[in-house]
């Protein structure tokens, strides 16, 4: 998965700056105010038009916000099964949760439980694939790449939006 992106640009948010990488397939990365560097151009008019909603988007997410993210994605360097499982996550709805034994059963590999916890792991668009949506079978969080504080604000920004509603966790 080393492949690079073709531009980088920042998005500013109520909670800090995302980092995004796009190429001409799409959305390549996202990273979470903190986690990338700094100093990279604003969103601009220049950028492709679905880059100007994804920014929008993210800008109302973390105003609180319900959002569907439908930006196109770059996922040609995951491996099949991991596209699988990815594609499946982008479908969870806002506000509500799945397991990863969901994902598995959904990317056709109902036994491939652990192997879907790691395309979580490996996904670098989150938010756009909420992989925070993702939790164990026992109801717990799991993990999450950018930690379980994370995890848990971008849970409680959606419960928030829903109204107070309690998640579904299928």
């Amino acid at each position: 998965m080393g492949k690079t992106a073709g531009r980088i640009i920042s998005i500013p948010t109520v909670v800090g700056e995302l980092t995004v990488s796009y190429t001409a397939r799409g959305l390549y990365r996202l990273e979470l105010p903190g986690f990338a560097g700094s100093n990279y151009p604003p969103v601009s008019a220049e950028e492709p038009a679905w880059l100007q909603k994804l920014a929008r988007d993210l800008q109302n997410y973390f105003l609180g916000q319900p959002v569907h993210f439908t930006c196109p994605w770059d996922d040609a360097d995951y491996p099949p099964f991991f596209r699988r499982v990815l594609h499946a996550a982008a479908e969870i709805p806002y506000g509500e949760c799945r397991t990863y034994k969901w994902l598995a059963q959904q990317a056709g590999s109902p036994a491939a439980v652990r192997a879907a916890g790691q395309a979580m792991a490996c996904n670098r668009t989150p938010l756009v694939i909420p992989c925070h949506r993702v939790l164990r079978s026992d109801g717990k969080l799991g993990g999450f790449a950018y930690g379980l504080p994370w995890k848990e604000r971008l849970l409680a920004i959606e419960k928030a939006a829903s109204k107070g509603g309690l998640l579904n966790a299928n």
